[in-house]
C-alpha cells in the first residue's frame, strides 16, 4: 500500500472507530441512566447485580470495534509513523486506546465467564474491579481519542491535504464519514484540512484532480459546490459590506474563472 493510500486509510478508520466508540459510550451512559433511576441512588453508590453489568456493553460491539476498525487504525499508523527520529503522538494516542478497549473487552469477557462457572469467589473480584473500571477506562478512552482527534485535524490533516486518493476520498465519502462528529458536515473537516482556503479549496482541488483523471462528472459537481460557496461569499461580503472593492473584484474574477473550468468539464461529461 502507497502512503497516499494509508494516510487516508488512517483518516477512514480513525473516524469509523471514533463513531464506534461514542455509539458504544453513549449506549453505556444510557444504560447506567437507566439503573441510577430504578435504583434511586447517586452512580457511583449502586450495586448492579451480574446480569445488569452484563448488560451495561454490547460484546459483539467491542470486539468489533477492537478487531476492525482500530486494529486498521493501529496499523496504518504504525505503518505510517514508526521509523520515523521521533514517534508521532497519534501513533501513541492510538496504541493506548487499542490496549484500553482491549483490557476491556477482556475484563467483560472474564466476568461473563467467571458468572457462567459461579465461581462466586472470583467473581466477586472481578466485580469490584470492573464497577470502578469500566467507567474509568471508558472516560480515559474518550480522551484519548480527543487528543488523537486535535492532532490530527490541528497538524496531520493539513499534511495529508494535497494528495490526490485523500482529495477525492475525503469529496466523495467525506460528508458520510464526519456524520455526528462534525455537525458542519464537509464543509467545516475542510476547514480543517484547508486552514486557509476550507471548503472552498477542498471542492476547488477535488474539482481540477477528477477533471484531470478524466471523471468529467464528477469534475462538474465539485465545481458547482465551490462556486455555491463563493457565490454565499460574495452576497455575504455585499451585503454586509464587509470587504473591500478590490477583494470583491478578485472573488468576482475567481468566480468567473471556476466558472469556466465548470463549463469545460461539462462539454466532456
Amino acid at each position: 500500500m502507497r502512503t497516499e493510500e494509508r494516510r487516508w486509510t488512517l483518516v477512514r478508520a480513525f473516524y469509523r472507530s471514533f463513531q464506534a466508540f461514542s455509539a458504544l459510550f453513549d449506549g453505556y451512559e444510557r444504560r447506567v441512566e437507566i439503573f441510577v433511576e430504578s435504583y434511586g441512588k447517586d452512580r457511583r453508590e449502586i450495586k448492579l447485580a451480574p446480569d445488569e453489568l452484563l448488560s451495561l456493553f454490547d460484546p459483539h460491539a467491542l470486539s468489533t470495534l477492537r478487531d476492525n476498525e482500530l486494529q486498521q487504525l493501529k496499523d496504518a499508523a504504525h505503518q505510517l509513523f514508526r521509523g520515523l527520529d521521533s514517534v508521532d503522538p497519534f501513533d501513541s494516542f492510538v496504541t493506548n486506546i487499542y490496549h484500553e478497549v482491549s483490557i476491556l473487552k477482556e475484563e467483560h469477557w472474564t466476568i461473563r465467564e467467571d458468572f457462567m462457572r459461579a465461581d462466586r469467589k472470583a467473581y466477586d473480584r472481578y466485580y469490584r474491579e470492573a464497577n470502578v473500571y469500566y467507567p474509568r477506562r471508558l472516560r480515559h478512552v474518550r480522551n484519548l481519542y480527543a487528543k488523537a482527534r486535535r492532532r490530527l485535524e490541528g497538524v496531520l490533516l493539513p499534511e495529508f491535504s494535497r494528495n490526490r486518493i485523500m482529495v477525492r476520498s475525503v469529496y466523495l465519502f467525506g460528508q458520510r464519514l464526519v456524520r455526528g462528529v462534525h455537525d458542519g458536515g464537509l464543509p467545516e473537516f475542510y476547514g480543517y484540512m484547508y486552514p486557509n482556503g476550507g471548503a472552498l479549496t477542498g471542492y476547488t482541488l477535488a474539482a481540477d484532480s477528477f477533471l484531470e483523471g478524466g471523471f468529467s462528472e464528477e469534475a462538474a459537481d465539485a465545481y458547482g459546490r465551490a462556486l455555491d460557496v463563493l457565490s454565499a461569499r460574495l452576497l455575504g461580503a455585499r451585503d454586509g459590506g464587509g470587504l473591500p472593492k478590490k477583494e470583491l473584484d478578485e472573488l468576482s474574477a475567481q468566480r468567473r474563472n471556476l466558472e469556466r473550468r465548470r463549463d469545460r468539464a461539462l462539454a466532456l461529461a
